[in-house]
C-alpha cells in the first residue's frame, strides 16, 4: 500500500485545523492569489477558498491521485501536479504549506518562494520541531531515524533570518487539530495488515500519544525581510 492510497478518503494526511489557518490568514484580502504547496487531498481548500471570494487559488502536489481529487471537488481551484518549488500561476500574495516544508528544508523552500511572491506577499508554513531540550530518548530515536533534524522554535527563527525572511506570528498547532488527524488514521490502521509504512504510522501516532508535548507543529507566518 502506498501513502496515497492509505490516505484515501481520509481528510487530512497531517495535523491541522481551520482555526490555525485563519490565524495564518489575518489581512489577506479577499481578492488575493494563494499557493497551498503540497497540498495533499486538499483539506486546507474550504478555507482557503472561503478567505479568498474574489481572488484565486492554485494548489500543487506531486501525486497525480490527489490532484485528480482536488480538481474534482474544489473545481475553483487550478490544480497541478507540479513541484511545490516551481510554482505555476504565480506571483502570490500568500503562499501556505502545510507540514510539506520538510521535504525540502526551510532555507531552500523559502529562497524558491520568494522569486514567486507578489510585493508586500507572505509564506505561512508549518514545520515538525522539539517543544523541550531534553526529549524522551524514543522520541529522540525515532525523529533521527525519520530524518527529521532535532531542533526548537529558536532554530527555525534563524533559519528564517538566514533565509532573508522574518517571522510576523508562530504558534503550535493544538492538541486537538492532531487528535482530528492521527484519530481517523488510527481506525483505518486497525484495519490493515502490518507493512513498513503502516508501522512507521502506528509508532508515530504512539509517540505523539506519550510524548505529544514534547514535539508537534510550528505554524510560522513570514515574510521577505525589508
Amino acid at each position: 500500500m502506498t501513502i496515497v492510497e492509505l490516505f484515501e478518503g481520509l481528510d487530512r494526511a497531517g495535523p491541522g485545523d481551520r482555526e490555525s489557518l485563519e490565524r495564518a490568514l489575518a489581512g489577506v484580502p479577499p481578492d488575493a492569489r494563494v499557493l497551498d504547496a503540497g497540498c495533499g487531498r486538499g483539506a486546507d481548500l474550504p478555507a482557503l477558498l472561503a478567505r479568498v471570494p474574489r481572488g484565486r487559488v492554485v494548489a500543487v502536489d506531486r501525486a497525480p491521485a490527489f490532484i485528480a481529487h482536488v480538481r474534482a471537488a474544489f473545481p475553483r481551484v487550478r490544480a497541478e501536479v507540479a513541484d511545490m518549488l516551481d510554482p505555476p500561476g504565480g506571483p502570490f500574495d500568500l503562499i501556505w504549506c502545510a507540514g510539506a516544508i520538510c521535504h525540502a528544508g526551510v532555507a531552500p523552500a523559502l529562497a524558491a518562494w520568494r522569486r514567486a511572491l507578489a510585493p508586500g506577499g507572505r509564506v505561512a508554513f508549518s514545520d515538525l520541531l522539539l517543544r523541550v531540550p531534553d526529549p524522551a530518548p524514543a522520541l529522540r530515536d525515532w525523529l533521527a531515524g525519520a530524518g527529521v533534524a532535532l531542533r526548537d522554535e529558536a532554530a527555525l527563527r534563524a533559519e528564517v533570518a538566514a533565509a532573508g525572511f522574518r517571522v510576523l506570528d508562530a504558534f503550535w498547532i493544538s492538541r486537538a487539530a492532531w487528535q482530528a488527524c492521527c484519530g481517523p488514521l488510527e481506525r483505518r490502521l486497525d484495519g490493515l495488515e502490518t507493512s513498513p509504512l503502516t508501522r512507521a504510522l502506528r509508532t508515530e501516532i504512539a509517540l505523539w500519544r506519550r510524548h505529544g508535548e514534547e514535539f508537534g507543529y510550528l505554524l510560522a507566518v513570514t515574510e521577505p525581510s525589508p
